[in-house]
């Protein structure tokens, strides 16, 4: 948010003027190390953070998990890939309609019933999945699962700008990130030996001793956050961005079944004139839904850019690897969750680390330097996409560049935003997080399934069209890191440092 010299003095100054009187109409300290209102005990903290990861970390564990078991659903219920697709399409669509509302919930509820709730809802969601007795009861389990996560992904963010010192909100994001980078790489295993001994139900059976782990650490931990502000909540803004959120997973989603025909234009369009509908009453209500003026700090918007790139082109990645090492190489699904579980156990622990040495540094040189690692591992990957060992090798050090970019942006936009925007910041972050994985993944199935038709249609083998289509596919993300990278560079002149 500034520039070098004269100028960047004079909107530094301007900057910290309107971050003082948001702060101050906040009861806030002007400092940036005393946003919080109140810091608990780093031990305490970390435990209220490990608490509500839990719940985040079992419902990516339930979709990595039962993505192995979609072909057994498909037989068992009798239904095609289109309709089993929908336990991850459903989740992804509820969970970026129930993000929005977190606002309103933080500012209206206690942080510990909104974290009892959350709990209630995800428990509830996996007794059904456990009981499910046909694919209604599954997706409905799902679509309560999504509300639960809805409630608590929101809620965590909230705590730990509430409660964190200034100089340890990276450590803290980078334990979430851990949490929850590790269950991409347990789900398949775990999915796998479930589904080779038990059955799909032990899938929710599994997570249930987990959750009262959650529980019983949440209740004695998670602190009682009273902010004593009356809460504000427009349905006619709820139905607007649910249904344009909707619509722009729901194209992305069915792009390859539709083949880009006036359907997906359709969806596309209208999902975006509605969201431009919802953005234009925002910024005229007294009390929106979602705060649009978080996007007027250039250093926030950049951050969000950023995310877009990185968190769609890691899901990609961790979309087509398997089908690479399955149908381009020919192993098991087990053995594909092997290659890959170094990989995905280094990034899960490079995130706290990294997010520990975000004190001492500026946070884009971090984001810039790890997206000239994505890049170059992105290459790697298409160079080396037929030998075991080379993938394996190339996806460790891609989870490992990704983790200097996903921390230190998250951090560093939101250290973009005054105190009183908390709240409405998070919120932006957590649905364009969730809006990324669900394009990323649509985006890679599209790819890899045209790129690997039109080459077995040339007259090469499943396994080597399969092997070629990966390659191509892998031009797109690596397009996505280069654009991240220059928005990097350009956080280095419109972002403003923490003092």
């Amino acid at each position: 948010m500034y520039k070098r010299g004269d100028q960047s003095d004079s909107m530094r100054r301007q900057i910290r003027s309107i971050v003082s009187i948001h702060d101050k109409q906040q009861g806030k300290p002007e400092t940036q190390a005393g946003r919080s209102s109140g810091a608990m005990s780093e031990g305490r903290l970390t435990v209220v953070v490990v608490a509500l990861s839990l719940l985040t970390f079992l419902g990516i564990l339930s979709e990595t998990s039962l993505n192995i078991a979609y072909s057994t659903l498909m037989a068992e219920f009798s239904i095609s890939a289109d309709v089993v697709q929908w336990l991850t399409t459903g989740y992804l669509l509820l969970l970026s309609v129930a993000i929005p509302t977190s606002p309103f919930m933080v500012r209206t509820f206690p942080t510990k019933a909104l974290f009892v709730t959350a709990v209630m809802l995800f428990s509830a969601g996996t007794l059904v999945g456990a009981l499910g007795l046909n694919f209604p009861m599954l997706l409905a389990a799902r679509l309560i699962m999504a509300l639960g996560t809805g409630v608590s992904l929101p809620l965590l963010t909230n705590i730990i700008l509430d409660k964190a010192p200034f100089h340890k909100r990276g450590m803290m994001l980078g334990l979430v990130s851990l949490v929850t980078c590790a269950a991409p790489a347990i789900g398949p295993v775990f999915g796998g030996l479930v589904m080779e001994f038990l059955n799909w139900h032990w899938i929710f059976y599994a997570m249930m001793p987990f959750l009262l782990i959650s529980f019983v650490l949440g209740a004695i931990t998670v602190p009682d956050i009273r902010h004593g502000e009356k809460g504000y909540l427009s349905l006619p803004s709820l139905l607007l961005i649910a249904l344009g959120l909707a619509g722009l997973i729901v194209a992305a989603s069915f792009f390859a079944q539709w083949n880009g025909d006036w359907r997906f234009w359709t969806v596309l369009i209208g999902a975006v004139l509605v969201l431009a509908v919802f953005a234009a009453l925002q910024l005229r209500m007294e009390h929106p839904l979602v705060e649009i003026r978080t996007f007027g700090y250039p250093g926030f918007s950049l951050g969000m850019l950023i995310l877009l790139m990185s968190s769609g082109g890691v899901l990609a990645v961790n979309f087509l690897l398997p089908i690479l090492l399955q149908r381009g190489m020919g192993h098991t699904s087990m053995i594909a969750a092997l290659i890959l579980l170094p990989g995905a156990v280094i990034g899960a622990i490079s995130a706290p680390l990294i997010g520990s040495a975000l004190k001492a540094h500026f946070p884009p040189k971090f984001i810039a330097c790890g997206f000239v690692g994505v890049a170059v591992m992105d290459i790697a990957m298409m160079l080396g996409g037929s030998h075991e060992w080379s993938v394996a090798i190339a996806y460790a050090l891609f989870m490992a560049s990704s983790g200097f970019v996903l921390v230190p942006d998250q951090t560093h936009a939101l250290n973009q935003l005054p105190a009183s925007m908390n709240a409405d910041g998070s919120a932006v972050m957590n649905t364009v997080q969730q809006l990324a994985g669900a394009v990323g993944t649509a985006v890679a199935s599209t790819l890899i399934a045209e790129f690997s038709s039109a080459g077995m249609r040339g007259g090469l083998s499943q396994q080597a069209a399969y092997i070629q289509g990966f390659g191509k596919s892998m031009w797109v993300f690596l397009g996505m890191a280069v654009t991240g990278e220059m928005l990097a560079l350009l956080m280095f002149r419109f972002s403003k440092r923490a003092v």
